[in-house]
């Protein structure tokens, strides 16, 4: 059980005591005692007053704006520390050479190239961070589903900007379907390819396109899953949408809820448009008729009636 489920629990059930949160969601007490601590300080949940206590939810809207503050301290100190790293790397190695845990690959074509054999030899599981611009050019393929095909765990957090690409989202629709879990957050600190937990590519300063760095110490890589992992947990998932599917659980038609998944993601309506290759107006009229069927009068309240609808749950 994470802190969301809680929170979301406690958007759909109303106030609950600890007591009552560990029995509805069969988790232990000492458990739910440390998540609901956890969303007190993010001042998600508060206690009520008088007897017995019993914890609440803030309002979404208020909710989405003290996550997006403390996400962005938190990539800012990520950012800041990362680069740190490297400039205390750079400083005591020459480029292209290998040391220890980290080897330095240089030139644009061999860090494509890089890139794409360690996704093609990956036996278990990827962990993907990507933002543009985007390492992979033309003269060097990478099978993102064929490494899907052989049953590969590959979970990917886009940058927003990312689904500004033309065309991304119709690419990213399709590794969803063959099994790819996609989630979405505002900015990245970095861009970054993790092959089974044992070997980490990631750039040099500035997202340079001639200078990667492939980490194969097992503390270093470590501390990078770890960094994804939290990333994990504070970015927005974005849904997937299979074509043979016309309504969802929720009653809603498929493309609706890609809608709603690409306007949380945090896509401008234009942005939107071009990916469901639209017009903006049409855009807005689906929106609208979304908020009339929800008997919301503004976005933030049709984000908290689709998240307590479970409308976005899959």
């Amino acid at each position: 059980m994470g802190e969301e489920e809680l929170y979301r629990h406690l958007l759909r059930s109303g106030p609950a005591s600890a007591e009552e949160l560990a029995a509805a969601l069969h988790q232990p007490h000492a458990e739910v005692a440390r998540r609901t601590e956890a969303l007190a300080a993010l001042q998600l949940v508060a206690l009520t007053a008088g007897a017995p206590e019993r914890w609440v939810a803030a309002a979404p809207e208020v909710a989405v704006e003290r996550l997006m503050e403390c996400r962005q301290r938190e990539l800012n100190r990520a950012r800041g520390g990362l680069a740190r790293l490297m400039d205390e790397y750079r400083s005591g190695h020459r480029p292209g050479a290998v040391a220890g845990p980290v080897e330095v690959v240089e030139g644009a074509e061999r860090c494509g190239r890089r890139y794409a054999e360690t996704v093609a030899n990956t036996a278990r599981e990827l962990l993907v961070l990507s933002r543009p611009p985007f390492v992979i050019h033309g003269g060097v393929s990478l099978d993102v589903l064929g490494t899907l095909d052989r049953n590969v765990r590959c979970r990917s957090i886009y940058d927003r900007r990312a689904l500004d690409q033309p065309h991304s989202v119709a690419d990213i629709t399709s590794y969803q379907a063959a099994g790819e879990q996609v989630r979405v957050l505002d900015e990245l600190p970095l861009k970054l390819l993790i092959s089974d937990r044992t070997t980490a590519l990631l750039p040099g300063g500035d997202d340079r396109p001639g200078e990667w760095f492939v980490v194969s110490g097992s503390t270093l890589v470590e501390g990078l899953v770890s960094l994804f992992e939290l990333l994990w947990e504070r970015s927005v998932p974005l849904v997937p949408v299979h074509a043979e599917t016309d309504v969802t659980e929720a009653g809603l038609p498929a493309s609706d809820i890609q809608l709603l998944g690409l306007l949380f993601a945090g896509l401008t309506d234009a942005a939107i448009a071009r990916q469901l290759s639209t017009s903006v107006r049409t855009v807005q009229r689906r929106l609208t008729r979304l908020m009339e069927r929800a008997g919301v009068g503004n976005r933030a309240q049709l984000a908290w009636h689709a998240a307590r609808g479970g409308w976005l749950t899959h």
